[in-house]
């Protein structure tokens, strides 16, 4: 998600930007392939790629536009910095490119593998709460919100004693931008890799995950979100995040997601 806002915001790439993708592509002299090489897409255009997580296409966007340029564009969602919320420091940490288990951030692109980074490879990490206020930033035109655990203070007597006011923090993506990646994401759950998603009579936008951790058959899978009714501004955003899956985001988080969002959506067919 971070990649097509650095894509679309550079303009030099549109939705409708069109790729090659033979089912992998080559960084540093080495093949980088999709998840699943048996089918290459061919002539594919930004929007089906996200559709259906293509990573050859991520990984041409980020040796076109090189990593400093996609974690400049990280910045604006927050990452490189410790998230704002009610809870002590040491329970958050920022996201980002990390070396030697400290943040990091290089001082040339040629430092980074900004292929393999523009789909979430190389020594990239993330936290849920930094994916779901990406997701929320997309669903939201762009503007992102503070978050907060803490709604509101009531007393013994049951007067509120205070109340959290939304907060707006920054726009890290413009609003037609924005309006392109949220339809992207709409597809990726009406007919990519995040169907299992989907809840009759909402409009989802997801984006699937599934990260290599070096061990054999085990991955971390990833479902992001945004969710409300057709035609009105999203009332959830959501990321999942599992260890030691053997199979995909689409498969393992994407449901979760649902679950959840269909919980908060329905309340009151879920008692």
């Amino acid at each position: 998600m971070v990649t097509a806002a650095a894509a679309l915001e550079s303009s030099r790439f549109a939705p409708d930007s069109e790729f090659v993708d033979p089912g992998y592509c080559i960084a540093y002299g080495k093949r980088v392939n999709n998840f699943d090489t048996s089918r290459p897409f061919g002539r594919i255009d930004l929007a089906t790629a996200l559709e259906h997580s293509v990573n050859s296409v991520f990984c041409n966007i980020g040796k076109a536009l090189g990593a400093k340029r996609i974690l400049e564009q990280a910045k604006k969602f927050g990452f490189y910095e410790r998230p704002p919320l009610e809870t002590p420091d040491g329970e958050r940490y920022p996201s980002g490119l990390y070396r030697n288990r400290e943040l990091w951030y290089p001082k040339r692109d040629s430092d980074v593998d900004a292929g393999r980074m523009a789909f979430g490879q190389e020594r990239l990490l993330v936290t849920p709460l930094q994916m779901a206020m990406v997701a929320a930033a997309i669903g939201n035109a762009g503007i992102l919100m503070r978050p907060y655990v803490v709604e509101k203070l009531v007393s013994p007597r049951g007067t509120t004693v205070s109340r959290t006011e939304p907060e707006r923090l920054s726009r890290p993506v413009g609003p037609v931008n924005a309006r392109d990646i949220a339809n992207m994401m709409v597809s990726a759950v009406q007919g990519g890799t995040g169907t299992a998603a989907q809840i009759a009579g909402y409009r989802i936008g997801g984006k699937t995950g599934t990260a290599e951790t070096g061990v054999q058959g085990q991955n971390t899978t990833w479902f992001i979100a945004f969710a409300g009714r057709p035609g009105k501004r999203p009332e959830v955003a959501i990321a999942v995040a599992l260890e030691r899956q053997s199979l995909t985001g689409g498969v393992t988080a994407a449901p979760i997601a649902r679950a959840v969002m269909q919980a908060l959506l329905r309340p009151a067919a879920n008692p």
